[in-house]
């Protein structure tokens, strides 16, 4: 009797443990104006950092940003969004997370069950996460490196830790949403002096599917249009 009495106050231990972590599954939309989605101005560079800066600013114009050339973010900048729904899978072992902006994906294994060992640096890079009640915790490395000074970059020795907690907030009209906060934190010691701290929220957005982006077809049209030539039109 007493076995059992004991088993069953485990198992309802085990039971509240896992009823702490929120739901994550779904579609979520950037939530402008729920805090966070700035990057820090100034940056902490180091003085390498800040000569990189400085030379990259005199020479490249604002029409040379890399995202209208269709080269996806990565990490740690794809935190906010942009104007583009997220989509979440989450399961005990891993959390899949595929944005509609470029078509990234990404793959946070949580700790205790199987993954596979790191190969090479990534956009998404190496992301491994672990439950500390209801905040999931996930840190990565193996990041590639973003060496676009107007965008908070990054070399490849960087790594993150982010901080990502759910919570319930009623708006002026008394509407209730969820929303997703992840507070991440950058530290590259060869571009930063000190630790950067970003936050981005996505609200609850179950009817905003992920649409077919479209990016590099636009720069291979003014390509044919350079060469003279014109596809055929099926009518």
């Amino acid at each position: 009797m007493r076995k059992t009495l004991l088993r069953a106050l485990l198992l309802a231990s085990v039971s509240c443990g896992a009823s702490a972590q929120p739901d994550l599954n779904g579609l979520w939309f950037p939530a402008f104006g729920q805090g966070g989605g700035q990057t820090p101005n100034p940056l902490p560079f180091t003085d390498y950092g800040k000569k990189q800066a400085d030379d990259y600013l005199a020479a490249f114009a604002v029409e040379d940003d890399p995202g209208g050339w269709c080269v996806s973010p990565g990490l740690p900048r794809s935190i906010w969004g942009a104007p583009f729904p997220v989509e979440i899978i989450q399961t005990e072992s891993f959390i899949n997370m595929f944005w509609e902006g470029y078509f990234q994906y990404r793959k946070i294994y949580m700790e205790g069950h199987p993954r596979p060992d790191p190969i090479l640096h990534t956009g998404m890079g190496y992301s491994v996460g672990h439950w500390e009640g209801e905040t999931l915790v996930v840190e990565t490395s193996y990041l590639r490196e973003y060496p676009y000074m107007r965008r908070l970059p990054n070399t490849d020795a960087a790594t993150l830790v982010e901080r990502i907690t759910v919570a319930t907030r009623t708006d002026a009209d008394g509407v209730s949403n969820r929303f997703l906060t992840n507070v991440l934190t950058l530290t590259d010691d060869r571009l930063y002096t000190q630790p950067v701290t970003v936050t981005g929220t996505l609200a609850y957005s179950p009817t905003t599917p992920i649409m077919e982006y479209s990016c590099s077809e636009g720069i291979y049209d003014q390509h044919l249009q350079e060469r003279g030539l014109q596809v055929p039109v099926f009518e």
